[in-house]
């Protein structure tokens, strides 16, 4: 079919159904709290869970993200776990699927706020700390960073480690927020321009407050929707930090696996480790673990082989732009190629956890290669069969809004996403 992208179908194949969401909220209860580059929207998550799992299934994303598939799970009384390599991420996908009764916990946010509020004005800061990033001033204002240092040390004297974990991840919007980066570019490496960054000066403080306030609202909402479920027992939610390639699973473990993975390689499509290096710093996620991060993203290890690689890939539709792309440019091809075959393990790994019979949804977007277009729903489906999965049914939504802008200065950015059904036979 030519146009069967622009085309939306049931689950079914009887008639039209709606996968854009256009104008749904996307950022309700928790869903809300923290920003995440090509996240999975939570109502794509949710029919997908209705439809392929059942009440008390566990289910495993493989990459969590920011969490979606998580919250979603338990909101629909499922188990679930989540993995993810970004230290950023596996802190989002804890606190967005942990319910917090504050009051329960005897924890006031307006006290917390107000004596941070107050230390502002009897501490004299002077020096900002240039040890959380050796140019710390580049990304931040002299005053802006003395602030979030006060506000940070004040965070890590609360004893409650949920409590905790829920003011890193409103500090980590505020680093974003209050920081000196152009998001007009989806590359998360550029600042704002001179004239640009004369003008900005952030009220640290006021924008931390709104945000901790915005994020209580939500978290309040997240436990009265999980109170009205009146559950004996809430589902469980782990979540893990490892490489998708070789997950800490059993066998046959996981009654389904819903997931948005990575588009492509790191270094040429969206950079997550790029994107979260600010908080990450802040936060002091442990610098090691960040650099294994993006030293274990996929695609990250090249292989000058590229005629010899090609010809082993299960993708002809891969193969067929890669081998036009590397007449003119090869050492494009050299940084693409490995991409897909970690992409290739990671279905043979979620195929291995995941139980017989069970479905795997995957969620993906097309992405360009020096300016040639490559289908991803088509590598997706090629790839997952030689993994060994049956491709069921692929479904196509245009992307109404994203996080990242439509056009930066490397050009257009994804419209479009497929989300591509498989069942283990």
């Amino acid at each position: 079919m030519k146009n069967r992208k622009t085309a939306q179908t049931t689950l079914s194949g009887k008639k039209i159904e709606d996968w854009d969401f256009a104008g749904a909220d996307t950022s309700y209860l928790t869903h809300g709290i923290h920003k995440y580059p090509a996240r999975m929207i939570p109502q794509i998550a949710n029919r997908l869970i209705k439809v392929y799992s059942k009440e008390d299934d566990t289910i495993l994303d493989p990459f969590c993200g920011s969490g979606t598939v998580l919250v979603e799970s338990l909101l629909l009384r499922r188990n679930s776990v989540g993995n993810d390599i970004n230290p950023l991420a596996v802190l989002l996908t804890k606190v967005k699927s942990t319910p917090i009764e504050f009051r329960k916990l005897n924890f006031n946010m307006t006290d917390f706020l107000s004596g941070i509020n107050d230390g502002f004005k009897t501490n004299k800061l002077i020096e900002p700390p240039k040890d959380i990033l050796p140019n710390l001033l580049h990304w931040f204002r002299e005053d802006v960073a003395c602030r979030l240092d006060f506000i940070l040390n004040e965070i890590n004297k609360v004893k409650n480690d949920d409590i905790k974990d829920f003011l890193k991840v409103v500090f980590s919007k505020t680093v974003f927020d209050v920081s000196n980066i152009d998001h007009r570019s989806s590359r998360f490496i550029r600042i704002l321009q001179p004239d640009e960054l004369s003008k900005f000066k952030p009220n640290t403080f006021a924008v931390f407050s709104k945000n901790t306030f915005d994020s209580l609202k939500m978290m309040n909402e997240f436990v009265r929707e999980i109170e009205k479920l009146g559950l004996k027992r809430i589902p469980t939610v782990r979540i893990t930090k490892n490489d998708a390639r070789k997950l800490p699973f059993k066998d046959n473990e996981f009654d389904c696996s819903i997931t948005s993975p990575p588009y492509g390689e790191e270094k040429n499509t969206i950079g997550y480790a790029r994107w979260s290096k600010l908080s990450v710093a802040w936060l002091k996620m442990n610098h090691g673990s960040m650099n294994k991060a993006e030293k274990n993203a996929l695609g990250s290890m090249v292989n000058k082989d590229v005629v010899g690689r090609l010809k082993e890939l299960p993708s002809k539709t891969t193969i067929n732009v890669l081998y036009e792309l590397a007449k003119t440019d090869e050492e494009r091809v050299i940084d693409a190629l490995p991409f897909f075959f970690d992409y290739l393990k990671t279905f043979e790994e979620v195929y291995r956890i995941v139980k017989d019979g069970a479905y795997y949804c995957v969620v993906v977007g097309d992405r360009m290669i020096r300016k040639r277009s490559l289908d991803m729903e088509k590598v997706t489906v090629e790839l997952g069969n030689a993994a060994g999965f049956r491709h069921v049914n692929s479904f196509f939504r245009k992307i109404p809004m994203k996080m990242i802008p439509w056009k930066t200065p490397t050009g257009e950015t994804i419209s479009r996403e497929s989300i591509v059904i498989f069942q283990k036979v």
